[in-house]
């Protein structure tokens, strides 16, 4: 696979509402684009890595004040617990608020600080698009079966699926698309391997260093039965595994949404292998799903920097 580099969806440092013809000068020439209103300096980088994650917390609360007034609607608390239908289109809108608040919250920052448009962190969607975030998907969520597929198993399938009828088949996936890409693949790719990496595009290995660490450290908040501190600690091995598979799907794709079908793809093949393959070890798949994750990004990320650092030397000799 040869790496296709798109400066358009990679997130060039441009904002297409400053691009201006200049008279007496070739039409190519545009004047540049206006700097940040925050410095690409450590307390800039601090800052956004910050605001980022608030973002990610504020839609959280955004979700969880709309839960309770939900519940607090005369009549509707049965429904919601107890109609597959209710629950899913009730749960379909709340992953869809948050979406929403963090893209609008994100549109707000490149627009008054970034002076940039939200395009350039990669919110666009071409006729690659599709193919780029289902190969992502098949890709990580391929990864996570094999790995748990190949570990010795500790018990009986651990997920029982209501497989009662097709309507309640056809709710759960729904819920489980919903939940993979709305509640997070989308905001948290869009804030980081988007924006983020973006911002520092420039400075590769910087922009690497930044959006995997600070995306890794949140998980310190994450539940995914950790049992004590250390096992918080050791959990974080998967979410840095798929941070660095994302950015080079990224890179090799110049689209986002290869990094959203990663994210997304991780959390299907997740629940795929719970639904279908014998309970294994917690702490040890995750240390054996972030490493492979993390070799094959590793192997994306370096050979697609090396193609683009060819491809400059190359211009440069023009």
């Amino acid at each position: 696979m040869t790496p296709v580099i798109d400066s358009d969806d990679l997130g060039t440092q441009r904002n297409r509402g400053d691009r201006h013809s200049v008279p007496g000068m070739n039409h190519m020439q545009v004047e540049a684009p206006p700097a940040p209103r925050l410095g690409l300096g450590p307390v800039g980088i601090a800052v956004r890595a910050v605001v980022a994650i608030a973002i990610l917390i504020g839609a959280n609360f955004v979700i969880a004040g709309l839960s309770a007034l939900l519940m607090a609607v005369p009549g509707l608390e049965g429904p919601l617990s107890e109609d597959p239908l209710v629950a899913t289109v009730a749960a379909v809108l709340l992953h869809a608020c948050m979406f929403a608040f963090a893209v609008f919250a994100l549109r707000a920052w490149m627009r008054f600080v970034e002076r940039r448009d939200l395009r350039d962190a990669g919110w666009r969607w071409s006729a690659a698009s599709a193919g780029w975030l289902l190969l992502a998907i098949v890709v990580a969520g391929g990864l996570v079966v094999a790995a748990i597929a190949v570990l010795p198993a500790t018990g009986p399938v651990s997920a029982d699926a209501d497989v009662s009828s097709v309507s309640m088949i056809v709710f759960g996936v729904i819920g489980l698309i919903s939940q993979s890409f709305l509640l997070q693949a989308i905001p948290e790719e869009l804030l980081f391997r988007g924006w983020l990496f973006s911002t520092l595009r420039a400075r590769p290995m910087l922009a690497i260093a930044v959006t995997t660490l600070s995306f890794t450290v949140i998980h310190l908040a994450s539940s995914g039965g950790q049992t004590s501190f250390a096992e918080r600690l050791l959990y974080l091995v998967l979410p840095f595994g798929f941070s660095l598979l994302a950015v080079g799907m990224l890179l090799w794709t110049g689209s986002l949404w290869s990094a959203v079908g990663v994210h997304g793809g991780f959390h299907l093949g997740n629940a795929v292998a719970m639904l279908t393959l014998p309970q294994v070890d917690l702490p040890l798949s995750w240390i054996v799903i972030g490493a492979l994750q993390t070799v094959v990004g590793a192997a994306l990320i370096v050979t697609a920097l090396q193609r683009e650092r060819r491809r400059s030397a190359s211009a440069d000799d023009v």
